[in-house]
């Protein structure tokens, strides 16, 4: 059974096409990419139930780290996207090393977008997370929020959190003495109860 999920097989085949007319620019594509990836990733049923346990006893799980990556980059935290998606990808997430990948592609970084790009093909051919299967739980955020992220997507710009889930994300306690890190978000058991909050007091 292949590893390599839906999502990715989406992005991968989507990265190696032609672009849309209005994103001709290399960068501008791979930023179209990432963003349609990210707004992938956060419609998994799963998320929510994966970001609550980024810390479960004493067990680090990427897979709730490629999601608190997903919201850092939708809330503009570009910097602390990028410590938890290399969190992820060294624990073997492909879906994380394809975000890094279109990244870095976007900041017109080919080096370290070609080291990814290897990397997620490479991760993307080992057994994967079971967080990809169904989840009965909640949605880490509404469907509105969700259809309002694919919908700017889809044309070709770039989407952000409602600003009541951003501040969420911007509240997350940091550690800004990383050396080539500034500000790290750390994560809080609390973060998804207050995303949960916040979606129920955006207009929808």
């Amino acid at each position: 059974m292949s590893g390599r999920s839906a999502a990715t097989r989406v992005a991968l085949e989507r990265g190696r096409g032609a672009a849309p007319a209005p994103l001709r620019l290399a960068h501008r594509q791979a930023r179209h990419e990432l963003a349609m990836l990210c707004s992938l990733i956060l419609a998994n049923p799963a998320a929510a139930s994966s970001l609550a346990k980024l810390v479960d006893s004493e067990v680090e799980r990427p897979d709730g780290a490629l999601v608190l990556g997903v919201l850092l980059n939708l809330a503009d935290y570009e910097e602390g996207a990028r410590f938890w998606w290399e969190f992820a990808a060294g624990g073997g997430s492909h879906l994380a090393a394809s975000c890094l990948w279109f990244l870095h592609q976007s900041r017109g970084e080919p080096k370290d977008a070609n080291f990814w790009r290897l990397q997620a093909e490479s991760l993307a051919q080992l057994p994967q997370p079971a967080w990809q299967l169904s989840s009965p739980d909640r949605p880490l955020v509404s469907r509105s929020v969700r259809a309002e992220i694919l919908a700017l997507c889809k044309q070709g710009m770039s989407p952000r959190l409602p600003p009541r889930l951003a501040a969420v994300l911007k509240s997350l306690p940091v550690e800004d003495d990383n050396g080539d890190w500034p500000e790290i978000p750390h994560w809080s058991p609390d973060v998804v109860h207050h995303l949960r909050a916040a979606t129920e007091d955006t207009p929808r």
